[in-house]
């Protein structure tokens, strides 16, 4: 708790203590000095609960326990003194004036442990106040601390997911135009513009937590755009995506290309019709992607790991960032390999 806003809150509750002493009960029996004595018990109070909270509890929380215990004996002593002194110069005085002198010889004659008792128990009480306050917000420290670090270690985490995700995909789509280049040579150029368009998009927004939905559509736009090039006769693509997106609806950078990609690196051949259909639909803030491509062998170098890392990565990504906010299916029927992801984007 900020030191302004515990001034304040302790002011309030000291401030309604007083007001309770002094506004309840019958004022027709209130003594001369009493609101003078309620504001010197008071000030007792708020010594020594500040000296507990504030002096003696990070003693504690240090670990010195014998110097803590030593420290809060010496309080309580010292608190007790107060007390007894403001009794026997204050309150009594006043009982005095107003009573006859049988009475007030009986007065004068309190013994000391009914002032010092009472003073004991109000002591404790504070101390118990002071300590409950105390550990009530070393908790909350403690547990803002702790998810502060854990905040901190995702963010390290997905920043090493983004990090290898992000060369994966410009290795793949390198080799996509070296191959381009060796084929179809006049079509490179302007698979190189749709590539220099996408790595602007991994160097300046993918840093980003968020991005605008929009940008990271346009992103797979350009990437269906540079794997058309090089798509043969007996590929049949479908893509249906989002003509407008609202631009207050954001989304983690390249979270959905890897499943785009993986239909491209697994699902095309020369040898048979291939269909890949590709289907982003937004409904409110709900995003639905839906990747289908036909299975195909595998190549040997692929076998040890079908899906490469950018979906295992993006799995670990969607979890981190959108835990109990999607839902992600993978299904293989033999023939096809279906994607469908469901987000919700809502903050």
């Amino acid at each position: 708790m900020k030191t302004y806003n515990r001034i304040i809150i302790q002011a309030a509750v000291w401030l309604t203590i007083w007001a309770v002493f002094s506004f309840t009960g019958n004022n027709a029996d209130k003594l001369p000095g009493f609101y003078l004595l309620n504001t010197l018990w008071v000030l007792g109070f708020v010594m020594l609960f500040n000296v507990f909270y504030s002096l003696l509890l990070p003693i504690f929380f240090a670990g010195k326990k014998a110097l803590f215990t030593f420290m809060v004996l010496l309080a309580l002593t010292g608190y007790v003194g107060y007390s007894v002194v403001v009794d026997l110069n204050f309150r009594i005085p006043e009982k005095l004036s107003t009573q006859t002198p049988k009475e007030g010889q009986r007065e004068r004659h309190v013994p000391l442990k009914y002032l010092i008792i009472p003073s004991i128990f109000l002591g404790l009480m504070l101390f118990g106040a002071a300590a409950s306050v105390g550990g009530l917000s070393a908790f909350e420290k403690k547990k803002k601390s702790e998810e502060e670090a854990n905040r901190r270690r995702l963010e390290a985490e997905i920043a090493l997911l983004k990090s290898q995700i992000n060369p994966h995909f410009l290795v793949n789509t390198l080799n996509n135009l070296y191959v381009l280049s060796l084929t179809e040579p006049e079509k490179t150029p302007d698979g190189l513009l749709k590539l220099s368009e996408m790595v602007n998009y991994i160097l300046y927004e993918c840093a980003k937590p968020k991005v605008p939905l929009a940008l990271d559509i346009e992103f797979i736009k350009n990437y269906i755009a540079l794997q058309r090039l090089r798509l043969s006769p007996n590929v049949h693509l479908q893509v249906d995506l989002p003509s407008s997106v609202p631009q207050e609806i954001e989304i983690e950078p390249m979270i959905l290309i890897p499943f785009i990609e993986n239909a491209f690196k697994h699902g095309l051949t020369t040898k048979q019709e291939c269909d890949i259909l590709i289907a982003i639909q937004l409904r409110g803030k709900q995003l639905n992607l839906e990747v289908k491509n036909p299975i195909l062998p595998l190549k040997p170098a692929e076998s040890g790991n079908p899906s490469g890392i950018g979906i295992t990565n993006t799995q670990q990504r969607l979890e981190h960032s959108y835990s109990n906010k999607h839902s992600l299916s993978l299904i293989n029927d033999g023939q096809n390999h279906v994607v469908k992801l469901q987000i919700n984007l809502a903050p």
